[in-house]
């Protein structure tokens, strides 16, 4: 059973050269939007209601959004032209060299990942709800206390990472528009508690991300 890959977010910090950072030069930005459009056309510019940073974006699921404190990717991974997960990480790392680069960040304090998936009941009566109550969480009774109406609505599982003041996460709840389907969602966080996060890192956490639910989440689902 493979995943179907919905969306990827990507959140990462710089280390602030002065409190509080200032705006991003408007010339730097407008040419990281050239920059960037030579190979992901992004339609439309926009400086930020601050004046602070920019908007780059193809629709609200579609954006790249850069502030001083903060540079925020939101890739659409399905639709017309899907992106495959080395083509995803490939984009999202093209945007933000792009953008560090023409900025100067080199150095970042913290960093998020999110990656959301859809996956396949198993199953010949695939049944998402029964699914996460009865097999996941393990109970047909509990949810029914609270009213004929509730059922169990999902289970997560945490990794806490100690040394680099992280956490792993997935979530698994029934797909409300599809029973037949679970929704997934993968979560990494990292610090900068004993090192610099770098771009290099950054590449390799958000591989790691998508062969976590192609591979683990997958197989916690069919064993």
């Amino acid at each position: 059973m493979e995943p179907l890959f919905k969306s990827l977010i990507i959140q990462i910090a710089p280390q602030p050269r002065q409190m509080p950072p200032p705006p991003l030069n408007q010339n730097d930005l407008q040419l990281i939007f050239s920059d960037v459009r030579r190979t992901y056309p992004y339609q439309s510019f926009a400086f930020t209601p601050d004046d602070r940073g920019a908007i780059f974006q193809n629709a609200p699921d579609d954006s790249v959004e850069l502030r001083p404190a903060q540079l925020q990717i939101l890739a659409k991974l399905d639709g017309p032209e899907p992106l495959m997960a080395a083509t995803a990480e490939r984009k999202v790392m093209t945007i933000l060299k792009t953008a560090s680069n023409r900025l100067q960040m080199e150095i970042f304090v913290q960093c998020a990942i999110q990656l959301v998936a859809l996956a396949a009941v198993p199953g010949d009566k695939p049944d998402a709800k029964a699914f996460v109550s009865e097999t996941l969480m393990r109970d047909v009774e509990q949810a029914t206390v609270l009213g004929p109406d509730y059922f169990g609505g999902g289970i997560r599982f945490r990794s806490l990472k100690e040394n680099n003041g992280g956490e792993d996460s997935i979530s698994i709840e029934p797909f409300i528009n599809d029973n037949a389907m679970l929704y997934l969602e993968h979560q990494k966080t990292r610090l900068a508690v004993t090192e610099p996060i770098t771009l290099d890192r950054l590449s390799t956490w958000i591989s790691d991300a998508f062969e976590f639910v192609s591979g683990p989440t997958m197989n916690l689902l069919t064993r």
